[in-house]
Order: C-alpha cells, then sequence, then structure tokens
C-alpha cells in the first residue's frame, strides 16, 4: 500500500503544476557543485565483514548521515557541529535518529585522532563519512548536509517548529540569534518568555547552536533532535499536499550525494508514513565513554568496540540504547 502511495504521489507531481517545480529543481541542482562520493564501499570505509553482516539482515534499513555545519561561506567548509544516522525502513517504516556527539575521539584517516566533527571540515562529506564507517562499522553510502542558511531556510518553508524552551536557554539563544543575523534579514524580536514557542528558522538554528546550558554538548546535541523531530512531524500525514513545497523550498536548500527521485521517494515515504514517532538515540553513551583533556583539549573518549555495538543493536535490532 505504501508503494503503491509513493507512486501515486509521484505520478501526480510529475503530471501536475508541480512539474514546473521539479524542472525549476532540476535547473539549480545543474548549477550547484556538489561533491561526488565513489560508488565502492572500499572507498567509503565499508569493510568486508561490515558488508557482509548487513547483507544478511532482512528488512534492511538505508542509513543516511546528515551534517550540519558551522560554515556561512560555500567555498569552505566548516566543523560538522551536528552530525545524525538517519535511519529509514521501507518496510517496517520505522524512522531513527542516532545523534553522534561532535567532541568523540577518533582516528580519522590521514589525520589521525582527532573530534569526530573535525572530519568535515578536512575533507568533506566523503572523510566524515568514511571516518562513521570505520570507526562505528556502519554502511553509510550517502549524506545530506545544511549550513545555517540553508537550514533556516528549511525552517521557514516547513512553518517553523514548536520547542518547549528553558528559562536557562533563552539568553543564550537570543544572543545567537544576533551572531547569526544575516544580511538583508528583518531583525528577529527577542524572546522573553520560557514555554512552548513556534520558532522560525533562524531562532531554530540559534536553538541547536546552545552549549552552555545545561550538560553542554550533550543537551545540545538533544536539542538538535528536537529541531529535526519537531521538523517531520509537521511534515507527516502531509501527504501530496506538501511534495510542492518539499521540491521548490526544501530540495534546494540542500546539498546532498543523492539523486532527485531517491530523495522524493525518502520524502513521501515521511509525508505518507502512519509511524508518528521517532525513535532516538545518543552515542557514545555515558556507560562507554569519558571526558579527557590531551595536550590541554577536551575529548570524548569513547569505547569504539562498545559503541559500535551499541549502535547496531539500535538501528538493525530495535534494541532501546541504555544511558
Amino acid at each position: 500500500m505504501k508503494k503503491i502511495t509513493i507512486y501515486i504521489s509521484l505520478f501526480i507531481l510529475l503530471t501536475s503544476t508541480a512539474q514546473a517545480q521539479l524542472d525549476t529543481l532540476r535547473t539549480r541542482s545543474q548549477q550547484k557543485s556538489f561533491p561526488k562520493l565513489p560508488s565502492s564501499s572500499e572507498a567509503l570505509g565499508i569493510s568486508h565483514a561490515v558488508a557482509q553482516r548487513n547483507s544478511k539482515n532482512l528488512n534492511t534499513p538505508i542509513n543516511i548521515a546528515l551534517f550540519g555545519t558551522d560554515s556561512r561561506n560555500s567555498q569552505v567548509e566548516g566543523n560538522a557541529d551536528v552530525i545524525i544516522i538517519l535511519s529509514i525502513n521501507p518496510s517496517t517504516q520505522k524512522i531513527k535518529m542516532s545523534s553522534i556527539l561532535r567532541d568523540t575521539y577518533v582516528d580519522i584517516e590521514g589525520i589521525g585522532m582527532d573530534k569526530i566533527n573535525t572530519a568535515y571540515a578536512q575533507g568533506g562529506p566523503l572523510l566524515a563519512i568514511k571516518t562513521i564507517n570505520q570507526n562505528f562499522a556502519l554502511d553509510i553510502k550517502d549524506y545530506i548536509h545544511v549550513d545555517f542558511l540553508s537550514a533556516a531556510a528549511i525552517v521557514d518553508a516547513l512553518g517553523g517548529v514548536s520547542i518547549n524552551l528553558k528559562a536557562q536557554e533563552l539568553t543564550y539563544l537570543n544572543n545567537y540569534v544576533k551572531e547569526i543575523s544575516f544580511e538583508g534579514d528583518i531583525p528577529v524580536a527577542p524572546i522573553m518568555k520560557a514555554g512552548l514557542k513556534k520558532l522560525n528558522g533562524k531562532q531554530a538554528v540559534a536553538y541547536t547552536r546552545i552549549r552552555d546550558a545545561g550538560r553542554g554538548d550533550y543537551d545540545r546535541t538533544d536539542r538538535q533532535k528536537m529541531v529535526l523531530v519537531s521538523l517531520f512531524s509537521s511534515m507527516h500525514g502531509g501527504g501530496v499536499s506538501l511534495l510542492p513545497v518539499f521540491l521548490s523550498k526544501v530540495l534546494p536548500n540542500l546539498e546532498t550525494s543523492m539523486n532527485q527521485l531517491s530523495l522524493l521517494s525518502i520524502g513521501s515515504s515521511i509525508l505518507n508514513s502512519k509511524t508518528k514517532l521517532i525513535e532516538q538515540g545518543r552515542f557514545p553513551l555515558d556507560s562507554a565513554s569519558k571526558g579527557e583533556r590531551i595536550n590541554n583539549i577536551w575529548y570524548l573518549r569513547t569505547d569504539l568496540n562498545a559503541t559500535s555495538a551499541s549502535l547496531y543493536n539500535f538501528i538493525y535490532k530495535d534494541v532501546v540504547p541504555g544511558k
């Protein structure tokens, strides 16, 4: 039934006024120059053992790396302050998000041991994906990347996000909004009271950057997931009516290795999904990691074998991660 719904949605899309939007999107994508990823598993850091293991799994999910960077210049790669593995299972319609803490101490090919978020700045999406696959025994082949400007545009296109703000977060949020003000934008009025608020694009981006309120990067990672969950929730059940918005407002703001039909299929899966719950996990777990200063820099050391097992169990075996 789900496949039929997707095909009908695509047929309507391609034979209606939305065709013009698809043509516009195709023209825009041809003008952009996105890093191309190699097709071989070896080049992507997927080991033979991992490929064999996952080939035996039934109902294998599609794993996509989501990167959010602090770059506001398309010519310069920034650190990946948001690293999330989005897992979509076409058979079960389950959607999972696995966050990787940005300070996790890993081996980056050609660089050595460093924070995982530096891989994107050093070698773009290819090195970032390779680093995740090599250190956590995963099989990621595609990525989606957004920066400040594109993330804000996507949030605005989908009508904002509803977030329950804490009093301790307000000052940081308002300060970040000022810092990331984009040229030509109308100034955003500060938020004065805590509680459930509808955040626009700029406010949502500022919210995901808060690190000094609460448990530092742990809580910041949770904020990033809350924004994504809110966006996905606003898309759930939207069906065909939201496809034109997805085409004209969302896709042009994504840098990705995926072709348009794959993105449309995933978008249709989310729009038509009957599953309202997005399962979430944060890795490495507290029980398998600890902070440590090395050369006066703070890193999060982790047991890579234990973290790899936790990720695998969560993504492939529906085992709820502990703490």
